[in-house]
C-alpha cells in the first residue's frame, strides 16, 4: 500500500501538463484574467509566495519560516535535483479540519518537445493537507468540489479519474491560462490508503 501511496502522489506531481485540444474549455465572459487568479490562490493557501519576490528570497523565505518543523532538503548536485519538505505546526488554509499539512518544492526535468531530445527543468510546489477516515475523505471531496467552483470558471480546466484497478481514489483537474503551453496548476484529493486521504494543491514554476 507504501508503494501504491507514492504512485498516487506523483500522478499530482506532474512535471507538464498541456491542454489536449484548444475546445476542450473556455473561460466564462467577462471574467478577470486567469493570471489573475492563478496570484490570487497562491496568495491565500502558500505561506511563500513565488510570484511576489525573485526564487531566491522566495526559497529564503519558506526554507526559514518559522511554523514549519520537520524539514528536510536535498540538495542539487551532479546527479540529483532540488527537494525540500516540511510540515506546517499551527497553519491551515483550508476548510476541512486537517491531520496535517505538508509543503514540498521538487525540481523535476521534462522534455520540451516531443520531436527533439530536448529537456529542461522546472519546481513542482506542492500544498497538502491530510485528514483521515471517512471524514475526512469526504472534508477533501468537498473542499475540491469548493475549489472548482470558486475558480473553475476563470480558467480552462480539465479533469480526469485516478482509479486503483476500478476503484476511484482520486480526482485531478489542470487548470490552463490561456495561450500558455504548460498548466500552472493542478487540484485533486486523493484516497491514499484505508485510512489517509488528502487535498492537493500543484503549482508549476519555471525558474527564469
Amino acid at each position: 500500500m507504501k508503494t501504491f501511496h507514492t504512485l498516487l502522489l506523483l500522478t499530482f506531481v506532474s512535471s507538464a501538463c498541456y491542454c489536449q485540444s484548444e475546445n476542450d474549455g473556455t473561460l466564462a465572459a467577462g471574467h478577470a484574467p486567469a493570471n489573475d487568479y492563478l496570484l490570487k490562490i497562491v496568495k491565500s493557501y502558500f505561506r511563500s509566495d513565488p510570484y511576489r519576490n525573485e526564487f531566491g528570497p522566495f526559497l529564503k523565505h519558506m526554507i526559514n519560516d518559522p511554523l514549519l518543523v520537520a524539514k528536510t532538503i536535498q540538495k542539487k548536485t551532479d546527479s540529483s535535483l532540488f527537494a525540500f519538505k516540511g510540515k506546517y505546526k499551527n497553519f491551515n488554509p483550508f476548510g476541512f479540519l486537517t491531520d496535517s499539512i505538508e509543503i514540498r518544492l521538487v525540481e523535476k526535468d521534462y522534455l520540451i518537445d516531443d520531436s527533439l531530445p530536448l529537456r529542461d527543468t522546472l519546481f513542482v510546489y506542492q500544498l497538502l493537507g491530510y485528514s483521515s477516515g471517512k471524514t475526512g475523505l469526504a472534508a477533501v471531496k468537498d473542499e475540491f468540489s469548493k475549489f472548482e467552483r470558486l475558480y473553475g470558471k476563470h480558467f480552462i480546466v480539465q479533469s480526469s479519474d485516478v482509479k486503483n484497478g476500478t476503484e476511484l481514489v482520486g480526482v485531478r483537474s489542470d487548470y490552463f491560462v490561456p495561450d500558455v503551453g504548460p498548466s500552472p496548476l493542478t487540484v485533486g484529493w486523493a484516497k491514499l490508503d484505508e485510512i489517509q486521504n488528502a487535498f492537493v494543491i500543484t503549482i508549476r514554476i519555471k525558474k527564469d
